[in-house]
């Protein structure tokens, strides 16, 4: 892809990884939308960077999905570009964990980036070239058991985009897959031991993973492994 002058829709787009994939997209020239599901950080969004288009979706409601693709390719019909990035991760005890609220994020990192794609899919496959990029994970090659639901979750979303790309091979539609490692805004939030622990791990700018990603993507590198992920995988691999 070249990423200029593209039309770009990113889920989970109002804070971290996604914003400041926004940013630097949107200062590459492309017309980038973001997506979210809080109204309010989307507000700030819409207040702080005037040149973002900000929406409001729920990834894992089908209803809302086709909402937002039918007011996308309304405003945007030249959309060429998909992100899927929106992402929850929890810290986790089994032993100790109610089973309400622990499949929230099977539903936010797995379900939803294929029900976005499944629906958005049709309108991409009629660009003359597009790409798919789904976000997932360093820690889906190698399993972190403080967030065991959040692993498992994002290695099945690795799975379904090696899937997907082979289902699309030949098609105008490119599969990406990024998968930062531990970045300069986590997500992961535990005890205070927790904390300690998963604070010995190296952080990587987020805003050289995102110029990581858009440099593999130039140069159709599908699978984008920035820092640490490509040691992660290697040590997943040798456990098995």
């Amino acid at each position: 892809m070249d990423l200029k002058h593209d039309t770009v829709l990113i889920t989970g787009g109002t804070s971290g990884i996604g914003l400041e994939m926004a940013e630097q997209l949107s200062a590459e020239g492309n017309t980038v939308i973001v997506t979210g599901r809080d109204e309010a950080r989307l507000q700030r969004v819409r207040d702080s960077h005037p040149r973002l288009r900000a929406y409001r979706v729920d990834v894992t409601e089908l209803a809302s999905v086709q909402s937002l693709r039918d007011r996308v390719v309304a405003d945007f019909p030249g959309l060429n570009v998909l992100i899927n990035n929106a992402g929850l991760m929890q810290n986790i005890s089994f032993p100790e964990a109610p089973a309400e609220g622990v499949a929230d994020e099977v539903a936010v990192n797995l379900a939803g980036p294929i029900l976005v794609t499944q629906v958005f899919l049709p309108h991409l496959l009629r660009q003359s070239a597009s790409a798919i990029v789904n976000v997932t994970s360093g820690i889906a090659y190698f399993a972190f058991d403080k967030a065991p639901v959040y692993s498992a979750s994002k290695l099945g979303l690795h799975s379904c985009t090696q899937t997907l790309r082979r289902q699309l091979r030949g098609r105008s539609v490119e599969v990406y897959e990024l998968a930062p490692p531990r970045t300069t805004k986590p997500m992961f939030s535990g005890s205070e031991a927790d904390n300690r622990e998963v604070d010995r791990i190296p952080k990587m700018p987020v805003a050289d993973v995102v110029s990581i990603m858009i440099s593999g993507m130039r140069k159709r590198r599908y699978e984008i492994l920035p820092g640490m992920s490509k040691m992660l995988r290697l040590m997943g691999k040798a456990r098995l």
